[in-house]
């Protein structure tokens, strides 16, 4: 059933998480792949995910790069649809022809020539932007509340670890997704 906004599931991290998301029609599925961040995957594990998962966009979360080659290698062998970054790994990635996620801070402003396909920005950013702002969520009720703005072109939520291989609790994504569904 498609969901009533954008949504984005990011720090990926296991294939339980992804084909939950996939099912539920989420539109765009994060993985982090700079080695040493939180929720860290690698390119073989990615792999092994990414080929029993068909529908939503893959996003590359590139936060924390530290060169451009780094950045390269990702985009050659995770071969992400979107990258994901920040202000301080812009100067890494701004070569990179894939649409970009541009995650920014409320203390942050970026040159407006930039045109990311999507600024992310926490729940308690009012700014407006060019290009359409997907709002980072960790609850059901911040979920409603990011809904009844106006200007938000969708909501970012966060997987989690499974408690062993194949055992899951979707405690915090299943009310959100449900929630977003749409009775087409």
């Amino acid at each position: 059933m498609p969901l009533k906004t954008l949504v984005k599931v990011g720090s990926l991290t296991n294939l339980s998480d992804a084909r939950y998301c996939a099912g539920m029609d989420v539109q765009l599925l994060g993985f982090q792949a700079i080695a040493g961040r939180p929720g860290h995957i690698t390119a073989v594990r990615y792999q092994e995910i990414r080929g029993w998962i068909s529908g939503p966009s893959i996003v590359a979360e590139v936060h924390g790069a530290q060169s451009r080659a780094q950045v390269d290698e990702i985009v050659e062998t995770y071969r992400p649809d979107y990258i994901e970054l920040g202000l301080a790994e812009l100067a890494y990635a701004s070569h990179v022809t894939l649409p970009m996620i541009l995650r920014v801070d409320s203390n942050e402003t970026f040159d407006v020539k930039l045109q990311p396909a999507y600024v992310l920005v926490s729940s308690g950013d009012t700014r407006s932007f060019d290009s359409p702002r997907i709002i980072q969520v960790f609850s059901l009720h911040e979920a409603e509340v990011v809904l009844s703005l106006e200007d938000v072109g969708g909501i970012a939520l966060l997987g989690s670890d499974e408690v062993s291989p194949g055992l899951k609790n979707y405690d915090t994504l299943a009310p959100i997704l449900e929630m977003l569904e749409t009775d087409n």
